[in-house]
């Protein structure tokens, strides 16, 4: 097996290294076939179910290129691959041990313990490494496989089996909210770099998504975070819009204000506070950009959101501790207050 590090290492409880992204690549100068057992080998070992690769094809194509990249936490992976054409088989796994796939790419034939059937683009499956299962992957295929550890959410094997038993769930709310991006993106967006304090929303989230498809209640302690993450991901997809009030974040959370604000006491903003946060960064970025001079002070207020110019004054002050004249004066402060204030907001 080769792997090469991206360069995040992450540290345990006892500061021993505990999470690391792991790239795969088939190295250079082997002969097609080469590549194929050094790709079966790397399958083999490196998914959590015992699998095993056979080839669909003779010869190997001379293209045969596959790649993966894997990040390991506790009781939470992803491995993320490319495949090549191959047909993939595995046992039962006798540890309790499941899979949330998103299928990236169509593939003609997997069999879900027992049941072959086709998947599109986009569907997202839930396995039951418990029971055998099989695909056959075409040239380019592409997905994203989650491991989570069942103790950790408190699921029997009925429940199991029937998460197993469900068609693509793709449509779910969460799945589609708060789930699915951050399959869709985690390389892109950095997730890695901050598994292990994401490690517990990750978590939330799965609770709140098994409690949705299961129908069945989860303590409300176990879904706070994943609460919060949905919140966040409301405002910052609305804090542009002067509209946006704590009264609109309320009537989508379905929770009272007295309950939203309980919810974000152990956050470093409160909801106002975060609205005003990411106003307060968009405001000072475009103050920073090349052409800021072409626009109006209160045109760039609207465009951030703020409901007027004195608006955006108090919370530029509020959040860097300049003035508008500051902020417009000296760009490298701003830069620095920028990636704070980046920081604070989690962006």
């Amino acid at each position: 097996m080769e792997y090469t590090s991206s360069g995040n290492v992450f540290a345990g409880p006892d500061g021993a290294p505990q999470d690391q992204i792991r790239r795969y690549r088939v190295p250079a100068g082997l002969s097609p076939e080469e590549k194929f057992e050094h790709w079966r080998h790397w399958y083999g070992t490196a998914i959590d179910a015992p699998a095993r690769l056979e080839k669909t094809e003779k010869p190997v194509p001379p293209g045969f290129n596959p790649t993966a990249l894997s990040l390991d936490g506790p009781g939470f992976s992803l491995v993320d691959v490319t495949n090549e054409p191959a047909s993939c088989y595995w046992n039962a796994v006798s540890d309790p041990s499941d899979w949330l796939v998103y299928f990236r790419t169509s593939c003609d034939k997997f069999s879900f313990s027992g049941r072959s059937e086709a998947v599109s683009a986009g569907t997202v499956r839930f396995f039951d490494l418990s029971l055998p299962g099989n695909f056959y992957a075409p040239a380019g295929f592409s997905a994203v496989r989650l491991h989570f550890d069942r103790e950790l959410l408190g699921l029997d094997d009925r429940s199991v089996k029937r998460l197993q038993g469900l068609a693509d769930i793709r449509e779910n709310p969460i799945m589609r909210g708060l789930i699915l991006p951050a399959l869709s993106g985690w390389q892109r967006t950095g997730l890695a770099q901050e598994m292990q304090r994401l490690q517990p929303v990750a978590r939330s989230m799965m609770t709140a998504l098994v409690s949705s498809l299961l129908e069945t209640l989860a303590d409300p302690g176990d879904l706070k975070l994943a609460r919060i993450a949905a919140i966040k991901k409301f405002v910052r997809k609305n804090f542009r819009n002067p509209a946006l009030t704590v009264d609109e974040v309320v009537a989508y959370s379905f929770l009272s204000r007295r309950a939203l604000y309980y919810l974000f006491e152990v956050e470093g903003l409160q909801v106002s506070g975060h609205i005003r946060a990411l106003r307060t960064l968009e405001a000072i970025e475009l103050l920073a950009e090349a052409t800021a001079w072409k626009r109006s002070l209160t045109d760039i207020a609207g465009a951030s959101g703020f409901t007027s110019l004195q608006a955006m004054r108090r919370a530029i002050r509020e959040f860097t501790g300049l003035s508008l004249r500051d902020a417009q004066e000296k760009p490298d402060l701003l830069r620095i207050r920028s990636a704070e204030l980046r920081k604070l907001t989690e962006l």
